[in-house]
């Protein structure tokens, strides 16, 4: 499936910039994420824009 979705944000997944990142929850860009369509990574800056974008990964 093509195109852009919107889904709702479940758990931050892995986040290399810290480990405590991952543990609290903070979106960073590169962050691996829990979506309700599957795991997704931060392709924005969520901090710099406000929202956040992100690619899909292989399931």
């Amino acid at each position: 499936p093509e195109g852009i979705k919107k889904t709702k944000i479940l758990n931050v997944e892995e986040n290399m910039a810290n480990k405590q990142f991952t543990r609290r929850n903070i979106l960073t860009k590169g962050a691996i994420i829990e979506t309700e369509i599957g795991k997704a990574r931060i392709t924005s800056r969520p901090g710099q824009h406000g929202i956040v974008n992100g690619v899909l990964l292989s399931k």
